[in-house]
């Protein structure tokens, strides 16, 4: 799951099944392999939105693209190095 303090840094919202299926078929007809997957994340390791929908797809389709759980994991860790540097960013 995601950190709840990374949730609140990044004001990120939950997404329904429904409110992702658009980027589920994105990402289905786009990438053919996890490593794929992973590599997307570095073109949107800035965007907490569009990581916070992947997380989501990964989730709801995690029996077709992430069932050991690993592509969750890095993108969780690259939300919580945004929320890190959000959070050091408000403290200066």
């Amino acid at each position: 799951m995601i950190n709840r303090s990374t949730v609140k840094a990044l004001s990120l919202k939950p997404v329904t099944r429904n409110m992702c299926y658009d980027f589920y078929v994105k990402i289905n007809s786009e990438f053919n392999s996890p490593e794929a997957i992973k590599e997307s994340v570095s073109w949107w390791q800035e965007d907490c939105e569009k990581l916070n929908n992947l997380w989501w797809v990964l989730n709801y389709y995690s029996d077709q693209f992430d069932p050991d759980r690993n592509l969750r994991a890095f993108v969780e860790r690259h939300l919580d190095t945004l929320a890190a540097k959000k959070i050091k960013t408000a403290e200066i």
